[in-house]
């Protein structure tokens, strides 16, 4: 059987990475409904300026499998979520989206308050707000320097050659990159992965032995 393209475990894999950061946003609080857990997401495929991208996840209805949809709006930007994901976390239920786009005629995401509605099967709805914040040297490439304070943790993301996520933890014994390489088996390449509030920031990728995407 031919294996799928790497575009597409890509995809999966960072969708799936970015699904275990808000469940862990998630899991720190404490939700009287209706309120959402939104995040920003900088992804560095290199060290230059980051593709973006908002996860916004609602927790509005005792039963959040009857969301039918959910629309964000910031101003004259506007986005809606049809088929939202569905998860628990501790007691609370959400549902929501990870992959909304930047609008093309913007180079980032407006930073300041959005509003949401979200509507169920019986066409109650429910409103809300969140914030969205974040230094904008985000925006100006990747440096480690950036995330040294204390408001960052993070994390190690590691990968087969066709981009499976094989591992996902925190660095808590700050071993080198290639003590990860050697205990994860077939890993190929790794990200740091680094979040404060609801920023979340993905670094570029490192490969085994320090070669770069073409084995050079």
């Amino acid at each position: 059987m031919e294996k799928p393209p790497p575009e597409k475990f890509n995809f999966v894999s960072l969708s799936f990475l970015t699904f275990c950061l808000v469940l862990f946003s998630c899991a720190e609080n404490n939700v009287d409904a209706p309120e959402a857990q939104a995040n920003i997401v900088f992804d560095f495929e290199d060290e230059k300026n980051p593709a973006q991208r908002l996860s916004v996840f609602v927790s509005v209805f005792s039963n959040v499998r009857r969301v039918e949809n959910i629309s964000v709006k910031h101003g004259e930007y506007f986005w809606k979520i049809e088929n939202p994901i569905l998860f628990q976390s501790q007691e609370n239920s959400w549902a929501g989206y990870m992959h909304l786009s930047l609008p093309s005629n913007l180079e980032k995401f407006p930073r300041g308050e959005y509003s949401f509605e979200c509507v169920d099967a019986a066409g109650n709805s429910a409103q809300g707000n969140f914030l969205i914040d974040y230094d904008e040297d985000l925006l100006g490439g990747f440096s480690s320097e950036k995330f040294s304070g204390d408001k960052w943790s993070e994390r190690i993301a590691l990968y087969s050659e066709i981009g499976e996520l094989l591992h996902f933890s925190k660095n808590e014994k700050n071993y080198g990159d290639e003590k990860f390489f050697h205990d994860i088996k077939d890993s190929h390449f790794l990200r740091h992965v680094y979040q404060a509030r609801n920023v979340i920031c993905l670094g570029p990728k490192i490969f085994k032995g320090g070669v770069d995407e073409n084995g050079q």
